[in-house]
């Protein structure tokens, strides 16, 4: 005789099938009822393959990440160029403050006058006087000379 179990909350119940003959007499007796102990129940996952996905389903799903995966890479390319832009910028604006400070230079040695000046005042220079002027003479013959 087979007996079937229902799920009942959080425990089993066992229905059995009909009972045989000579137990529906018993029963109309009036007999009294026999209380099974409950027993815990292990249930087993058998893949019957009934929840498979159908091909539609696949390729929308398909599409969604990739999808998703191209939006995710023209992020990151939208936030790698806008990092090069920011450092391009910051060279752009060195570049430009040193421009602007040669050309505060070049207007400050702006005349050969200025530059004189400039040389004899601050840093000492003088033209050579005759006994600094040394005169070499070389012959016509272009040789060079080496000594060890």
């Amino acid at each position: 005789m087979a007996a079937y179990y229902k799920n009942v909350g959080n425990t089993v119940r066992v229905i059995e099938p009909e009972p045989p003959e000579e137990r529906k007499q018993a029963v109309k007796r009036k007999t009294a009822v026999k209380v099974r102990i409950r027993r815990a129940v292990r249930f087993v996952y058998n893949n019957d393959h009934k929840h498979k996905l159908s091909a539609a389903t696949l390729i929308t799903l398909t599409l969604i990440f990739a999808g998703a995966a191209g939006t995710a890479a023209s992020y990151a390319k939208v936030s790698l160029a806008q990092q090069n832009v920011a450092a391009l910028t910051n060279r752009l604006r060195e570049t430009q403050s040193q421009n602007e400070a040669l050309a505060a230079e070049v207007t400050r040695y702006g005349d050969a006058i200025s530059i004189k000046n400039i040389a004899e005042d601050e840093l000492g220079m003088s033209a050579p006087k005759p006994y600094q002027i040394v005169h070499i003479n070389v012959p016509e013959e272009n040789y060079a000379e080496y000594s060890r």
